[in-house]
């Protein structure tokens, strides 16, 4: 996936894949749980993913690294292209 977003962008985009977002108490992550239907069993994968808040622009190595979070929960690149591209 060739596109650039920030952090306004990928909170957007995992609320429409159904991620929840813990609270977030005085830092500038947060962590978000993803919808649990869709997570494959992977006991040395983390069961939530944590997103850097105040960022209009991820560097190309950060926007990979959460594309690929967002794949190892069991969704694909065009479900992840649709929900960037809904409002």
């Amino acid at each position: 996936m060739k596109f650039t977003f920030g952090s306004k962008e990928l909170v957007r985009c995992l609320f429409n894949l159904g991620f929840t977002p813990r609270k977030q108490l005085g830092t500038s992550h947060q962590k978000f749980i993803p919808p649990y239907k869709k997570i494959p069993y992977n006991p040395s994968q983390r069961s939530f993913m944590i997103v850097q808040q105040g960022q209009k622009e991820y560097d190309p190595h950060a926007r990979t690294r959460y594309i690929r979070q967002i794949m190892n929960f069991g969704f694909s690149e065009e479900e992840i292209l649709k929900a960037f591209r809904k409002n």
